[in-house]
């Protein structure tokens, strides 16, 4: 398997136990920067990670090709890392200004990933 799909997968399911561990915490106490909190490791963590991850593995194998650009997937793995973890911290310390930054940067990831994969699925060259 391919090192940066791999990556995103190992750090899907790191983020699906910490969301699992506060969505516990949430039987006991409720805060609602945790509720942020607690969604977004879920969904940007869990599912759009994994989501990236298998789609980096597979998709561009269904149509005999490489992923189109590996050094942007890379970037791609560090971008959404950073903005999912700003954006948890932001949430953690009140830092709204900063939210929007880690928001727009979580949305340049993902239409790294959309180019990458659009680009990957083309019609394989013929040989």
């Amino acid at each position: 398997m391919d090192p940066v799909a791999k990556n995103f997968i190992r750090m899907s399911v790191i983020y699906f136990a910490i969301a699992a561990v506060i969505g516990t915490y949430f039987l006991f106490h409720r805060h609602n920067q945790l509720t942020y909190v607690h969604s977004h490791l879920m969904l940007l963590g869990w599912i759009s990670m994994m989501i990236y991850g298998v789609g980096y593995h597979i998709l561009p194998r269904f149509n005999g090709n490489p992923v189109a650009f590996p050094k942007l997937a890379i970037v791609h793995f560090w971008l959404a890392n950073v903005a999912l973890i700003g954006l948890v911290v932001s949430w953690l310390l009140g830092l709204d200004v900063m939210i929007g930054v880690f928001a727009i940067l979580n949305a340049i990831g993902v239409i790294m990933f959309t180019t990458n994969i659009l680009f990957s699925i083309r019609k394989p060259k013929e040989d």
